[in-house]
């Protein structure tokens, strides 16, 4: 670099800003400036309200059953996306052998599957009348379960399908970080007669503390966007909201009501919300 280049970086990175300005801060704004109208995204000319759109979404029930739901699925999918592929890239990690690139395959193999396609996939096996996850069921005497129109099931069968999505993303980033591990500490310390239990806990998990929190800083961020194909396909945000997050009652409001003003209310409070998690992330990271 230049000691000119040095000097005057402006010139050098106004496309760049000027493309982010365009395409991230102009939307941004332009959004913050419509939650402050009520219009319909038809007919209905933009009308001034203030900050009523926003007291419309704090104040309406479906935006707190949404909103919960949304932390709900924060907790419900940290299994799926952190433990068990930690589990399983440790597990395929030791084994080794030719195997090892077969089994990365067939775990990160749902990752390729549009969404919407392994939505319509599982849609099928959980049919009550045509799906084969009842058959185990009907041999305990249990009968058919209605998975997506009770409340408790079809929660637990979107947090299952998109899981089973992030599971092999998340298995992969696990082995990526595991094949980082120098295999000279690992027997310089079973030369000191450590135990494969210890190797994992003292030497393992430490190392993959990286990797670990990025997927847990994931998972809490986009566990929202990941649910929101599945529960479009599943379920439509019920029974009774009982699958609805904030993204898909976002969906809703804008393209299914065309209510824009609370839409727009909305996605700013999601900005902002997110924005925070963000925040302190990178401040937690200095």
């Amino acid at each position: 670099m230049t000691a000119a280049t040095r000097a005057r970086p402006g010139p050098y990175l106004a496309p760049a800003m000027l493309a982010v300005g365009l395409t991230v801060y102009g939307p941004l704004v332009a959004v913050m400036l419509l939650s402050l109208f009520d219009f319909n995204l038809t007919t209905r000319p933009p009308a001034w309200t203030g900050l009523a759109n926003y007291g419309e979404v704090l104040t309406s029930p479906g935006a707190g059953r949404a909103l919960w739901n949304t932390v709900g699925y924060m907790v419900a999918i940290l299994p799926l996306s952190v433990l068990a592929p930690l589990v399983a890239a440790v597990a395929v990690w030791r084994l080794g052998g030719p195997l090892t690139g077969f089994y990365r395959t067939v775990f990160f193999l749902p990752v390729l599957i549009p969404p919407a396609v392994g939505a319509v996939m599982w849609e099928w096996l959980l049919n009550p009348v045509l799906g084969i996850t009842d058959e185990p069921l009907a041999l305990l005497g249990l009968g058919p379960v209605a998975w997506l129109t009770e409340p408790a099931t079809a929660f637990a069968a979107v947090t299952v399908v998109s899981g089973w999505k992030v599971f092999g993303l998340s298995f992969i980033l696990f082995t990526a970080g595991l094949a980082t591990i120098d295999a000279d500490v690992m027997d310089a310390a079973r030369l000191d007669r450590a135990g494969e239990w210890r190797l994992l806990r003292h030497i393992v998990l430490p190392l993959l503390r990286p990797v670990t929190t990025v997927v847990v800083f994931a998972t809490v961020v986009f566990a929202g966007p990941w649910t929101f194909g599945v529960i479009d396909v599943l379920t439509q945000g019920g029974p009774a909201g009982a699958t609805s997050n904030v993204y898909y009652l976002l969906y809703q409001q804008a393209f299914s009501f065309f209510d824009g003003g609370p839409a727009a209310a909305l996605s700013v409070l999601i900005t902002v919300g997110f924005g925070a998690v963000v925040a302190l992330r990178l401040r937690a990271t200095r």
